[in-house]
């Protein structure tokens, strides 16, 4: 392997990190602030916001398996929590949500590269992507309740009764797959502001004038400080 595909490599990596420590925190703290509310408008935030950190993280990388990478590490720090005492579908259900997020997303990817190239601009597939990848983590999570849990955790999800399975399959589906086409529509507008922020860093670093050797260094150290600083978020709220 050369250096330069050992720098991309590195780079990768880093923003995968960088991208699931920020989704993790934003899951523990907005997540904390969310349940002290009298009614419940989580479903509405959750997978719009988990579709925001994966496609910043493709957007990164531009490699499909980065987005389930990313998915599989905020899952497995939000495994810490079973270290916690309470019940353990509260856990494990998110975590298990959030990998057949990110597998749907990046299979809707890599369908969409594939099959799709120039016309996964147009409006109609914008929509049939989001609804696709929306649709397909639930039934996935629906077959996970069916087939893989005990008993008692299936008797308090989303498909013990029909009251909570059609607004989790239905209403809550439509309504956020409408929220993904129009952030797909306008994904420019919306990662300009982070790209701006990301120039005026590299501006900074170089007004700095931090030597080249010591940037992996500075980049590995803050990105073990977020991962603390997730895993303790995860752990107190």
């Amino acid at each position: 392997m050369s250096n330069g595909e050992q720098t991309k490599g590195y780079s990768n990596f880093l923003n995968i990190v960088i991208w699931g420590t920020m989704w993790g925190i934003f899951e523990a703290t907005v997540g904390y602030l969310l349940h002290l509310l009298p009614f419940s408008v989580s479903w509405l935030v959750w997978y719009p916001v988990a579709c925001f950190f994966m496609a910043n993280v493709y957007r990164k990388t531009s490699r499909v398996s980065s987005v389930l990478t990313v998915g599989i590490l905020c899952a497995s720090i939000k495994m810490l929590n079973l270290l916690l005492p309470g019940r353990i579908d509260r856990v494990i259900n998110p975590a298990i949500s959030i990998v057949f997020e990110a597998s749907a997303m990046a299979l809707a990817i890599f369908v969409l590269n594939r099959l799709c190239g120039k016309k996964q601009k147009s409006l109609p597939i914008k929509a049939i992507a989001a609804l696709s990848m929306n649709t397909g983590w639930r039934l996935l999570y629906i077959l996970y309740l069916l087939f893989l849990v005990p008993d008692w955790i299936r008797e308090v999800s989303v498909i013990s009764s029909a009251q909570k399975f059609i607004p989790f399959f239905v209403t809550q589906n439509l309504i956020t797959s409408f929220l993904l086409f129009i952030g797909y529509r306008f994904k420019d507008v919306i990662f300009r502001p982070i790209e701006a922020a990301e120039q005026k860093l590299m501006s900074v670093r170089a007004a700095v004038a931090i030597p080249a050797h010591a940037m992996p260094v500075l980049k590995t150290c803050a990105v073990i400080l977020m991962v603390c600083a997730n895993i303790a978020l995860e752990l107190l709220l």
